[in-house]
C-alpha cells in the first residue's frame, strides 16, 4: 500500500514545487498608478509554508525513529517519500503503519492542492460505507451525496483528509491480515 500512495504523493509534491506555479505577474493597468516600494515575493509563500510543513513532518519522523539519524533528508521533492519508506522498512508495524497513514494523507492533501478534488472519490464513506464522497471546497472536507447519511443533528456527513487516510491505511491492513 505504502508504495503506491508514496509515488503519488511525490509525483504531487514535485509538481507544488515546480516553477510553473510561481505567481505570474498581474497586467499593468493603463491608468496611472502608485507603484508599490517592494516588489512582489517570486513565489507563492504559502505554498512554500504548505512543502516545507510536509517535508519537515517526513523528516521528523523519520529521525525520531532508532537509527533515523544516519542519512540526510533528499534535496528534491520528488525523491522524498522514497525515502521515507526506504527508512522506514525495519521500523516496527505500529511506526510503519503510522508512515503508511502519513503517507496516504500527504498524497491526499496534495491531490487537492493540485485542484484534483476526484481524489477523495476511490474512499467509502466511514459513516455508510457508500462510494459517494465528493469534496467540497467551502468547507475543505469529504461530503458523502447519500441523503440517508446524516449526523444524529440532521447534517451531511463530512470527513477530513486525515480521517480518509486512518481509513484507507486501517482497511488495508485488515484486507493484508485476512488475505490467505
Amino acid at each position: 500500500m505504502g508504495r503506491t500512495a508514496a509515488v503519488s504523493a511525490a509525483t504531487s509534491l514535485r509538481l507544488l514545487a515546480s516553477p510553473e506555479l510561481r505567481p505570474r505577474p498581474a497586467p499593468v493597468p493603463e491608468a496611472r498608478r502608485a507603484t508599490a516600494t517592494t516588489p512582489p515575493a517570486p513565489l507563492n509563500l504559502g505554498l512554500i509554508d504548505y512543502l516545507d510543513a510536509h517535508v519537515t513532518e517526513v523528516v521528523t519522523h523519520v529521525r525520531s525513529l532508532p537509527g533515523g539519524d544516519a542519512a540526510p533528508a533528499p534535496r528534491t521533492p520528488g525523491d522524498l517519500y522514497d525515502w521515507y519508506i526506504e527508512h522506514t522498512a525495519h521500523a516496527d508495524a505500529d511506526e510503519q503503519a503510522w508512515r503508511d497513514y502519513i503517507t496516504e494523507r500527504h498524497a491526499l492533501e496534495h491531490a487537492i492542492a493540485l485542484g484534483e478534488h476526484k481524489a477523495v472519490r476511490p474512499h467509502p464513506c466511514p459513516r455508510c460505507g457508500c462510494w459517494s464522497l465528493f469534496w467540497d471546497d467551502a468547507g475543505t472536507r469529504a461530503r458523502c451525496s447519500i441523503s440517508d447519511c446524516r449526523t444524529p443533528d440532521g447534517m451531511a456527513s463530512s470527513w477530513t483528509l486525515a480521517r480518509l487516510a486512518a481509513q484507507k491505511v486501517q482497511r488495508t491492513e485488515i484486507w493484508r491480515r485476512n488475505a490467505t
